[in-house]
């Protein structure tokens, strides 16, 4: 039975005792109060008393209060409830009536009654402005209890599911939706409890081995143009979102590991019908008429209904070097994909509005509709698996875009990829822990939660939310980001290998591209001369972003694949002096992917440099001459870091990664190792070990100029610097935050006591100070600490607030607020007595 139902049957149970009846919204904000009514039997004339009790699913007593009441012919008692008392999403009030009726004919009667009803009050977060750590397992109250003290805040629960999580729900912790509509958007890669994930996908290939002349292994079952399809998941998304949008889900996840195929892997999807007919409608709309596409695809369709784009066989085929139609095909099936995708966030949000709405487990650029520039313009979250660079494009094409990666081990280099990807933007982390490692039964921390409990800890401390809510600075370097290249470069280097195309698989994809390392080259070398780029699309080179945002050096990652409006920006950004680099003939294709007499850029200077191998030389120190020469080009560029990081030599650090944001008036400059990620991908065994990233560094930060430094993490004051020696330890971040003024004296305001069952408003005065987050630390008299009146809050016109809700049962005695100033580290204390 559904929660918000089985209070409502409680209720019922308990009114039809006494026939009187209790009034409230069964879904509530915590923004303030909510009337609620009393509703007696006959309408009375007397005096009494009712009795209001508020309790919560967390044994907490919110309020406890008696109204006098004097009824005259009335039948109704309204009270208000304020709901920022509120601190458990399920909530109980019970009202109980006593009333000395006045004799109408008879005796004086007297009135006792109970009712009681129950109400969901949603959580407050509309905005998702601090770090979630999330464990995917599903576990007891008392286990997840052991967990949130590890620094865990939330689970996943199944988006199919009736019922919400009790024991999330008992721990007030929230959730995300898993696997909505998985059968939909992850046909060719799922989990069946009697097959393996990639079962539809091995069925497709083993048919057309079969049949190698046959479309039907190339029809996608579901098909993302499929009307039935599309109204039954539009449908089951919104009965989902129904459900559980009262207690406000951290996302809803329309599926897991979703792609055309099977994950990035690539496929001829999709010649079914439905798919078919919605292309020709995309090329109509594209193209104007069918003899624009006739031209373009060097074919003799006589309708539009002819119109079949060519299999990657016959595209292999042709010598023309056309394959508009195959490319066109691929592009429309990125597109199809994004629709469907688009659907689905419609069809939560029209009854979650502002819902955030995610595909988990996203996989490389490239194929299986991972085109990130099109899902950062469709999804409002993502959980993307760190390949190819591909939290760096979230984080350029929409840099308010919440994604959570995960973790799936443990270990020093676990710890440093929380903190990589925290600084790049990430918004949180899924814990994969189906060894139960994190917290075994019996109430104890496991090796893996005493593991990484410091560092989660420390970012729910404040640390996370700082960073979350700050501004990430990236310097006048773009990188192009190409799909059509993408998809021309993949026909070049496979038409030689012919029908061993349909042997290849995700993993093959990622690694088995020249493509994808020459792109992670440019961006690690970028990386280790202390800069920080931005992914810059096709679509929005077209719109002229290369110009609105000032660049100075473009990067052009084998962009084989050029449309007019592309070159025609990409020459104006060089007449304005920007400077191009290249590592071959880039604009060689049209965007459709059909080979050009010449080059859209010919006579367009350029420098052409191939930094291929970089990302392996860089591991064992073998990169010098390349990081060298990038060095002097980008210095006449006139790009340089404004922080620079030299190591013990003076010359700028390899390997280790500059990350700077801007919070008001301070900036935030983090340090951290830059190893590979997935060094076992590498190549030979020589490639496959970050060991020169595992020793600590001696580095100098020299700063623009002389600024006053705080230690973040240490929460020390430095002094008024222009020059910081860092020890860089390999696995985690040092991190500083610079102001141009010293810090304001602050103060603390608290009340000294307070009733139990009060509303507290606390506040840290900073004199003014503009930006930062404050953490607000809440012990109880036994010095424990309430996690749920512990946060973090932004420091806005140099205050800090925060309201405790202390219940009616807390326990009596001396509480103490400590708060923190995250920037700066200044602490500031109080002490409530609580009555």
């Amino acid at each position: 039975m559904n929660l918000l139902i089985r209070i409502a049957v409680i209720a019922l149970l308990t009114n039809l005792v006494t026939a009187a009846e209790l009034i409230l919204p069964a879904v509530v904000e915590r923004e303030g109060p909510v009337i609620a009514t009393f509703r007696t039997g006959p309408q009375a004339i007397g005096t009494g008393a009712l009795e209001i009790r508020w309790t919560d699913i967390l044994g907490r007593v919110v309020e406890e209060r008696r109204i006098p009441v004097r009824m005259t012919d009335e039948s109704e008692i309204r009270f208000t409830l304020d709901m920022r008392r509120a601190v458990a999403m399920v909530n109980t009030v019970t009202a109980h009536l006593t009333l000395e009726e006045l004799p109408r004919k008879g005796a004086p009667a007297h009135r006792d009654e109970t009712a009681s009803v129950g109400f969901i009050a949603k959580p407050a977060d509309r905005k998702w402005l601090d770090y979630a750590i999330i464990m995917w397992q599903s576990h007891s109250a008392e286990r997840m209890a052991t967990l949130r003290t590890l620094g865990v805040t939330g689970g996943q629960h199944l988006g199919r599911s009736i019922e919400p999580p009790a024991s999330l729900l008992k721990n007030n912790m929230r959730w995300y939706a898993e696997n909505i509509a998985t059968d939909f958007y992850a046909e060719y890669h799922r989990y069946r409890p009697d097959r393996i994930q990639e079962w539809s996908f091995l069925q497709a290939k083993a048919a057309h081995r079969k049949d190698p002349q046959s479309k039907e292994p190339f029809k996608r079952r579901p098909s993302l143009s499929n009307p039935e399809w599309l109204r039954a998941v539009h449908d089951r998304l919104v009965a989902s979102a129904r459900r559980f949008s009262p207690y406000r889900p951290l996302f809803y996840d329309l599926a897991d590991e979703s792609g055309i195929a099977n994950l990035a892997a690539f496929w001829d999807f999709d010649f079914s019908d439905e798919s078919l007919a919605e292309m020709r409608s995309w090329l109509k709309d594209r193209y104007g008429s069918l003899a624009s596409l006739n031209t373009q695809w060097g074919s003799a369709f006589a309708s539009w209904d002819d119109v079949t784009p060519d299999s990657t066989d016959e595209a292999m085929k042709r010598s023309d070097g056309n394959y508009s139609s195959w490319s066109d095909h691929k592009e429309w099936m990125d597109v199809s994909f994004s629709r469907a995708l688009r659907m689905g966030v419609e069809a939560v949000q029209s009854v979650d509005p502002g819902a955030y709405v995610a595909i988990a487990g996203g996989q490389m650029p490239g194929w299986g509709g991972y085109d990130y520039w099109r899902l950062s313009q469709t999804l409002t979250a993502i959980e993307p698996y760190d390949i190819g660079n591909n939290i760096e494009m979230l984080r350029s094409f929409a840099p308010r875009l919440p994604f959570v990666t995960t973790a799936f081990a443990r270990g020093p280099w676990e710890e440093h990829r929380i903190w990589y990807e925290l600084l790049h933007g990430a918004r949180g982390n899924i814990i994969w822990d189906e060894n139960f490692e994190m917290a075994p039964e019996g109430g104890k921390p496991g090796p893996r939660g005493l593991e990484t409990a410091p560092y989660y800890r420390e970012i729910r401390s404040g640390l996370g939310a700082l960073l979350i809510q700050s501004t990430r600075l990236s310097d006048a370097v773009a990188i192009h980001y190409s799909q059509p290249s993408m998809r021309v470069e993949w026909m070049l280097a496979q038409r030689p290998k012919g029908v061993l195309w349909e042997n290849r698989n995700s993993a093959t994809e990622r690694m088995d591209s020249e493509f994808l390392r020459l792109r992670e080259s440019y961006c690690k070398l970028v990386e280790d001369l202390g800069l920080q780029y931005r992914f810059v699309s096709y679509a929005q080179v077209e719109d002229g972003e290369l110009a609105r945002r000032g660049y100075r050096v473009l990067i052009l990652p084998r962009s084989t694949a050029l449309s007019e409006a592309e070159a025609r920006e990409m020459r104006r950004f060089v007449e304005q002096g920007g400077v191009i680099i290249t590592d071959g003939e880039p604009g060689v294709f049209d965007e459709h992917g059909r080979r050009l007499d010449a080059s859209r850029l010919a006579g367009v200077p350029m420098t052409r440099w191939s930094v291929l191998p970089y990302y392996q030389d860089r591991l064992r120190g073998a990169e010098s001459a390349r990081r060298d020469e990038a060095v002097r080009l980008f210095d006449q560029s006139g790009v340089r870091p404004p922080f620079m990081v030299l190591d013990e030599v003076g010359r700028r650090a390899a390997g280790v990664e500059t990350h700077t944001f801007r919070n008001g008036a301070s900036w935030i400059v983090a340090l951290l190792g830059n190893p590979e990620m997935r060094v076992d991908e590498l190549g030979p065994p020589d490639f496959k070990s970050n060991a020169r990233f595992e020793k600590p560094r001696k580095l100098r930060l020299v700063l623009p100029s002389e600024l006053h430094v705080h230690n973040i993490r240490s929460g020390n004051a430095m002094g008024r610097l222009k020059e910081i020696g860092v020890t860089l330890e390999p696995y985690a971040p040092a991190m500083f935050a610079l102001t141009a003024e010293p810090p304001a004296e602050a103060h603390m305001r608290a009340p000294r006591a307070a009733a139990r069952g009060e509303l507290v408003r606390v506040a840290a005065d900073y004199g003014g100070s503009a930006g930062g987050i404050a953490h607000f630390e809440v012990t109880d008299p036994n010095g424990a600490v309430h996690l749920d009146y512990t946060g973090s809050a932004p420091i806005s016109d140099g205050v800090a607030e925060r309201l405790i809700p202390f219940a009616v049962n807390d326990p009596a005695g001396a509480w103490t607020v400590r708060v923190r100033d995250v920037l700066t580290g200044r602490r500031l204390q109080a002490v409530v007595e609580l009555r």
